[in-house]
This record gives structure tokens, sequence and C-alpha cells, in this order.
């Protein structure tokens, strides 16, 4: 069985070559149980953060709800205070 550390390759590249190989895959019973595997995650896969790593529904759901109480809240900075900050980073 491949592993990310077998073969020093990073997620991304093992997906692509998962992806490879499932479009070569003829074996039905097999795509069934990838099916069966993919759907028993206990959270489903909403997206992936800046750095390749998964965000889950309920963290997605988490931020967006954080990030409405702080407009709520007026936790926040203008377009212009954001480019001003950012000079000093």
């Amino acid at each position: 069985m491949r592993t990310i550390h077998d073969r020093g390759m990073d997620i991304k590249a093992e997906k692509l070559y998962l992806i490879e190989q499932l479009a070569r895959l003829e074996d039905i019973e097999i795509i069934h149980q990838i099916k069966d595997i993919l759907s028993s995650q206990k959270e489903p896969i909403a997206g992936y953060k800046p750095g390749g790593g998964p965000i889950t529904r309920s963290e997605l759901v988490a931020r967006a709800r954080d990030s409405n109480k702080a407009i709520k809240e007026g936790r926040v900075i203008s377009i212009e205070e954001l480019e001003k900050e950012s000079e000093n980073w």
C-alpha cells in the first residue's frame, strides 16, 4: 500500500495518483467499496484550507457564524485600515 511517507509525496500528489488509478479502474465492486469508504467519513469535507488541509462542513459553518457575530459586534476593519496594517507585515 502506498503512503505519503513511503514516497515522500504530499497529499495533492497522492490525490492525483488516486484519480489516475480510478480513471483506469474497471472493477465495479472496487468502485463501490471506495464509495462506501468515502461516504462513511464521520464528517464531510467541505473544502480545503490555503495550506491544502481539509476543512469540514462543521468547521466552515462555525467560521461563518463567528464571522457573522464579529460583524454584528462591530469587530471589523475597513479595507483602508487593512491595507495600512498590512504595510507592517
